[in-house]
């Protein structure tokens, strides 16, 4: 992770998988960082955090966003202006077309009562854009269980992104 947010500053995190470990180690992955333009997806809890980590992406990404947002300290200043969901949105299609909104917030806290489940929400409602066809429904259901607390309700917000997001994406097809 980079940045380590302190008074609501941004993260910026890396993931990368490997599906096979090759015998020439040169061929493996050697570091966690995404070259630019790399992307395959962004999931990003609050929707300008696209934007400012736009040089990782490109035509091949998916941008998996959440509606609700935290205006920074210059917005709450009023020396700058939030970007319009529709502005956002224009800048992102100039990258690629898998553009997928979801207010996982506000479903977190409709059905769970607190926003905490929000990233999970989120990270279900990215697994339907099929950026991670390797990782099986199960494995994130055993992390779950085996780290986080409340597995069960966990689970049940990782399903409900899941739900949402493979409504979101048969939509659009």
């Amino acid at each position: 992770m980079h940045g380590l947010a302190q008074r609501e500053g941004a993260i910026i995190s890396h993931t990368r998988y490997q599906k096979t470990i090759y015998n020439d180690e040169r061929k493996n992955l050697q570091s966690p960082l995404i070259n630019y333009g790399g992307a395959d997806l962004f999931i990003c809890l609050e929707p300008v955090e696209a934007l400012r980590r736009g040089i990782f992406a490109s035509e091949k990404t998916a941008f998996v966003l959440n509606l609700r947002t935290i205006p920074g300290i210059m917005i709450t200043a009023n020396l700058e202006a939030y970007p319009s969901i529709e502005r956002i949105s224009g800048l992102l299609y100039g990258y690629s077309d898998q553009i997928y909104f979801i207010d996982a917030t506000e479903l977190s806290l409709n059905e769970f009562n607190q926003n905490q489940q929000m990233n999970i929400i989120m990270l279900g409602f990215a697994i339907a854009t099929g950026k991670l066809p390797f990782i099986k429904l199960e494995h994130y259901e055993e992390v779950i269980n085996e780290w986080l607390r409340d597995p069960e309700l966990n689970i049940k917000a990782l399903k409900l992104g899941l739900q949402k997001g493979e409504k979101n994406v048969r939509q659009r097809e």
